[in-house]
């Protein structure tokens, strides 16, 4: 493949994506990654793209796209994704949701609990699950970043390694069958990485359009995560690779 037909490829899928990762199209195209990064950086001097950390952005987009915007992308499928995470909370529990489209989506359905507890770095699923009465609402501290309306950093870190928790709900920005559970931003995944080791039951939310993707950050092979709730079965090479970790499948 020419590099002006990659060229043409990565435009069309940041049209769709608004993102695109070096890794993940050196895959797609079988070269490598510095011949990609060349495609990115000419496409940079035509004005077309914004290189970023691993990858490229549309021109005129910022690197981080507001979680106003994120929300509105495959919503119906994340609160499905919700709906199924919902029926495996028993009232009495500890939780954390950490920061995130599709947990938010489950924050507010966080309906009909008397005594739940929920611990969260996120400001609007704060905002949403202080709206059901019993549900008791604790955040963490931390660095505010704006864009995620998010609290991360070493204080927020700090605080999470004070408690168990019964259950960790947490979000992913790919599902790749390579490399596991990826996210492109390393304060979520290292933030990720501490909550698995605070709980006894991880479960990772991520509605279909995840699968197949490559971030620039892996935050946690499949065996190191006990649950994956999906509203529709994986692909066969992811299905196959959580199989043979023996995680636990939960779809629609």
């Amino acid at each position: 493949m020419s590099s002006e037909v990659r060229k043409e490829v990565i435009l069309e899928r940041l049209d769709r994506d608004q993102r695109v990762s070096v890794l993940e199209l050196s895959a797609e195209f079988g070269v490598s990654g510095e011949t990609i990064r060349r495609d990115l950086k000419d496409l940079e001097a035509e004005g077309a793209v914004r290189r970023v950390h691993g990858g490229a952005i549309p021109a005129g987009r910022t690197a981080d796209t507001p979680i106003t915007e994120r929300i509105k992308l495959h919503a119906l499928e994340k609160d499905a994704v919700a709906g199924l995470a919902r029926d495996i909370i028993s009232d009495d529990c500890v939780i954390f949701l950490d920061t995130g489209t599709t947990t938010l989506a489950l924050a507010r359905r966080l309906i009909g609990f008397k005594k739940l507890r929920l611990y969260t770095n996120s400001l609007r699923i704060a905002q949403a699950a202080c709206e059901h009465f019993g549900v008791q609402v604790l955040m963490t501290p931390g660095h505010l970043r704006p864009v995620e309306q998010d609290l991360v950093g070493y204080d927020t870190i700090a605080y999470i390694q004070q408690f168990h928790f019964d259950m960790v709900f947490m979000g992913a920005a790919a599902v790749n069958a390579d490399y596991g559970f990826m996210d492109f931003e390393e304060d979520e995944a290292r933030i990720r990485q501490v909550l698995l080791k605070q709980t006894s039951r991880s479960v990772m939310l991520a509605d279909h359009s995840k699968s197949g993707k490559v971030g620039n950050v892996i935050t946690a092979p499949f065996g190191r995560v006990h649950t994956l709730v999906t509203e529709r079965p994986p692909p066969e090479d992811i299905a196959g690779a959580l199989r043979a970790e023996e995680l636990e499948i939960i779809h629609g």
